[in-house]
């Protein structure tokens, strides 16, 4: 008996959920050591679950989706125009994830190639070349035109320096859901520019943590984030109802058990209130 007590928490972080389990029960069996702050909510708005949704977070890869929505803001403005070609040059490499740290200087990329980048691979190399081209006091400024209080763009990817003093980038799940409601019911960017942004989301390559328990023929436009101590993921999940999920998760053993806890969070979503 005392054996099936302490095997049950870790029978939650396996495959096989009961499929009328509810977020509630989730949480309650979660080692409360673990910090979670998510917010789920339907097309219109309506919050159907949250938890520590204003919880202010480091922000990780998950800033990307206001750099990319800026992106597109800036198109729309006449700014730059999406198969302008950028010049690769040796200053603009840094390391950390995506594969353009790893291609010869001075090759010429489009601008929509490398916002492609971004997202797909959440390369550091291509954000840091989006960002210096914006602004980033211009990010900045629409990020608070889209009244994200919580979200500040303070330093570009790798920038150690501004890391050891302190300088974070930072988010949290109610304003990633704020921006990504904004983008689905079209009040950021024109129609066309919206419908470019999310197939952008929807190339998020990376299926470890919200798309990670959902079936393969459910569309999530997304974008997830790492660091050492934290692992989230933002998005829209294009079930039957339409679902915007953001989910951060601190204080985790290791980021495979981070991204079972949010491949769980996303699979309760969209059983819950997806079908």
């Amino acid at each position: 008996m005392k054996l099936f007590l302490l095997l049950l928490p870790f029978c939650l972080f396996g495959q096989n959920i009961p499929k009328n389990m509810t977020l509630d029960e989730y949480f309650k069996e979660l080692d409360p050591e673990i910090q979670v702050s998510m917010k789920l909510q339907n097309q219109s708005g309506e919050v159907l679950y949250e938890r520590n949704s204003q919880r202010v977070v480091p922000s990780a890869s998950v800033i990307k989706i206001p750099i990319l929505i800026s992106f597109f803001s800036a198109k729309d403005q006449k700014y730059l125009k999406l198969k302008t070609k950028y010049i690769l040059l040796p200053k603009d490499i840094v390391a950390g994830s995506g594969d353009l740290q790893f291609e010869i200087p001075f090759t010429k990329y489009s601008y929509l190639f490398i916002a492609q980048k971004m997202i797909a691979v959440s390369d550091n190399t291509a954000t840091n070349i989006l960002i210096e081209k914006l602004g980033m006091e211009t990010i900045q400024q629409e990020i608070d035109e889209w009244k994200l209080k919580n979200t500040n763009l303070r330093r570009k990817m790798m920038d150690f320096k501004a890391v050891m003093a302190g300088i974070q980038n930072t988010t949290s799940a109610e304003d990633m859901n704020s921006i990504l409601l904004k983008l689905l019911n079209k009040q950021v960017l024109s129609d066309k520019s919206g419908k470019q942004a999310l197939e952008i989301l929807l190339g998020c390559e990376d299926r470890t943590t919200i798309p990670r328990n959902i079936p393969l023929n459910i569309p999530i436009a997304h974008k997830t984030g790492t660091l050492d101590y934290i692992r989230g993921d933002a998005g829209i999940i294009f079930s039957k109802n339409i679902l915007v999920l953001s989910v951060f998760v601190e204080n985790f053993e290791s980021h495979e058990q981070a991204e079972t806890i949010i491949g769980k969070i996303g699979e309760l979503s969209y059983l819950n209130f997806g079908i």
